[in-house]
């Protein structure tokens, strides 16, 4: 279990992670196409880091600071929305599921198994290309496949929380299946749905990535993946490793902070919301 400091600790890395997504473009100290020349009138190509360039340039006399402070909007924006999706439709479904059961929870789980048996890449790949390569095609597909995980632990609990005692007396008082979800089931659901919209952040910004790096993203968009697949396509990730380890550590940092945080704040809403449950039933 974390502690309250070391969740603290991973919500500020994620604030600063947002931070460089909001105002990262405007910090940037370069426009991102401006190529760079020597005094001799050549190109810095690959230039190592310097006063100039803190992060070195790319091959072309990129400046690598400024596409690390531009690339990060699209890699956030990628993570919140890809996560949002795998959140909504998780919960939506693995709530429906394990709250009306039947032949509903019979229909939406066998649907959730099919959509585990689909292989990732290849189904990426393929939708994007009747979608057409672009960076909402890319969080479409992260949305339309990474939920899975989710709709299955939040239906087994509300399967749970249906069984309390809180709930029963509402459904004998006659409150409607809406009402119960929005006031009792979702509430308890909530710091697991919180921690899959975590991972979901995480998941997204690592698949799009990896996307992109697989040439099926738009490459256009100036994302932390494309810096590497950038770098990578030019023969330059050993002799110009500047260029690619700094997108390639925020990534895992960013990755590793979702994933933590969304541990941590699991732990401290599940304590929460025990006491809370107990108080419930005392009264």
């Amino acid at each position: 279990m974390l502690n309250d400091r070391t969740t603290a600790f991973y919500f500020t890395i994620l604030m600063f992670i947002v931070f460089l997504g909001i105002f990262g473009p405007m910090l940037a100290p370069y426009d991102v196409l401006t190529t760079h020349y020597d005094d001799n009138g050549n190109i810095m190509r690959a230039e190592p880091p310097s006063l100039a360039h803190p992060l070195g340039t790319t091959h072309a006399g990129y400046d690598v600071l400024s596409r690390v402070l531009v690339g990060a909007q699209p890699t956030v924006l990628t993570g919140l929305i890809g996560g949002g999706m795998i959140l909504t439709i998780g919960t939506t479904i693995g709530i429906t599921a394990g709250y009306v059961g039947g032949r509903t929870e019979t229909v939406l789980m066998r649907f959730t198994d099919f959509v585990y048996g689909v292989p990732l890449i290849p189904f990426a790949i393929v939708l994007i290309t009747f979608m057409g390569v672009g960076f909402l095609s890319s969080i479409v597909v992260i949305g339309l496949i990474l939920w899975r995980g989710a709709a299955r632990v939040i239906r087994a609990q509300t399967m749970q929380v249906k069984q309390y005692p809180f709930v029963k007396v509402a459904k004998a008082t006659g409150a409607s299946t809406p009402r119960i979800i929005v006031k009792h089931i979702l509430p308890n659901v909530a710091p697991m749905a919180i921690f899959f919209l975590a991972m979901g952040v995480g998941y997204a910004i690592v698949l799009q990535a990896g996307l992109t790096f697989l040439g099926v993203a738009d490459p256009f968009v100036p994302s932390w993946g494309v810096m590497i697949r950038n770098a990578f396509d030019s023969g330059y990730m050993a002799s110009a490793p500047w260029w690619s380890i700094t997108p390639g550590l925020l990534i895992g940092i960013t990755v590793l902070s979702t994933f933590m945080f969304g541990r941590g704040y699991e732990d401290l809403i599940s304590e929460d919301g025990a006491s809370a449950e107990a108080e419930t039933v005392t009264a």
